[in-house]
């Protein structure tokens, strides 16, 4: 049965855990993760693979160099955001998501039997998850709220002031749902003005070619930025564009307005737009927001999660330590062919 768990600051046991990144968007998620688990004496190393460069870890930042190395860590936990992990490495596998319930894929969750525990940022994807874990019977669902919000929340602002407004544009890499092939166009001729700066992060699993396109369109009003400058970024700007992107949720929270191309599901807080025609008016809006626009944003950030006090990294490690210490035992389906591909991309053999 899903259920909340409360921060505890009692001396914990102390674990090993690893987090296991494939993305380069991984790293603010679990920062404020490893910041929580090193004040109660845990040990933390990271796994960074695929397209996530090791490059952004920090000096101190420990690191397993190779999937053979961290099955010899042998940790008690393995965190990750993505939507899989190998069986193969040891411990308690624990889904923190990448993104708030953006409700992209339909209301059914597509739970895959790679997890043990689901950290859940709020109500939304919690009520996705439970049916599933009640007939599945091999995990276990904990409204936590959602790691990177802490890193959100926690985020010294800079006082520095901008001489002019600072207009971030995020898309979502599906390109369906996608806006930056689109708007590329109109982007292209608002940023030969100086009215605005504009900082440009696009999702890591984009198309590489409209990656390209948009990097290059830097100059004096245009800069392009990883996602792993990402929480900056959202402090830093004064509007969001974006299409159906979670990040877009992000800001919200921030209590900023956003404004949408072709939303699936526009809310009063967005102001959405149709064609890019539409956007250099839609962003002069979204800089004078009515008092209306202003009370939805408000609104609309209860919705999304109630857990917005910093506090998530620690809800997350109790219900570790609680699924642990209850003496958990690994039940998954065997799930061979995921887990074999898994295998060879990390070049793993051994049984």
């Amino acid at each position: 049965m899903a259920s909340a768990i409360e921060t505890n600051m009692k001396p914990n046991t102390c674990r090993k855990l690893l987090f296991y990144v494939e993305q380069d968007y991984a790293f603010a998620i679990l920062r404020p993760l490893q910041t929580e688990a090193l004040k109660r004496g845990h040990v933390v190393r990271w796994l960074v693979i695929g397209d996530a460069s090791t490059e952004l870890l920090g000096a101190n930042e420990a690191s397993c160099t190779s999937a053979a190395e961290a099955v010899g860590f042998a940790p008690d936990a393995v965190f990750a955001p993505g939507d899989r992990i190998p069986s193969f490495i040891p411990g308690l596998k624990v889904q923190v998501f990448h993104g708030l319930n953006e409700d992209k894929r339909g209301n059914i969750y597509p739970e895959r039997g790679l997890f043990d525990l689901y950290c859940t940022e709020g109500p939304g994807r919690t009520d996705m998850l439970a049916p599933l874990e009640k007939e599945r019977g091999y995990f276990r669902v904990c409204e936590t709220g959602w790691l990177k919000l802490d890193a959100i929340l926690d985020c010294v602002r800079s006082d520095t002031s901008n001489d002019r407004p600072l207009i971030l544009y995020a898309s979502t890499f599906t390109p369906r749902l996608s806006s930056a092939e689109v708007l590329h166009q109109e982007i292209e001729r608002l940023a030969q003005s100086s009215c605005w700066q504009w900082l440009v992060t696009l999702h890591p699993k984009i198309d590489p070619h409209t990656m390209s396109k948009y990097q290059a369109l830097q100059n004096d009003n245009l800069t392009y930025h990883g996602t792993d400058e990402v929480v900056n970024l959202l402090h830093q700007a004064n509007v969001m564009v974006s299409d159906n992107s979670s990040i877009l949720q992000e800001f919200l929270l921030l209590g900023k307005p956003v404004v949408t191309f072709r939303n699936r599901d526009p809310q009063s807080c967005m102001i959405d737009i149709q064609e890019p025609a539409q956007l250099k008016g839609a962003i002069e809006s979204a800089l004078n927001p009515s008092p209306q626009v202003l009370e939805a944003i408000s609104d609309y950030g209860t919705s999304i999660t109630p857990y917005v006090d910093g506090k998530s990294s620690g809800r997350v490690l109790d219900a570790v330590d609680s699924m642990l210490d209850s003496g958990w035992q690994d039940r998954k389906p065997a799930n061979f062919w995921r887990n074999w591909k898994m295998r060879r991309q990390l070049s793993y053999y051994r049984f």
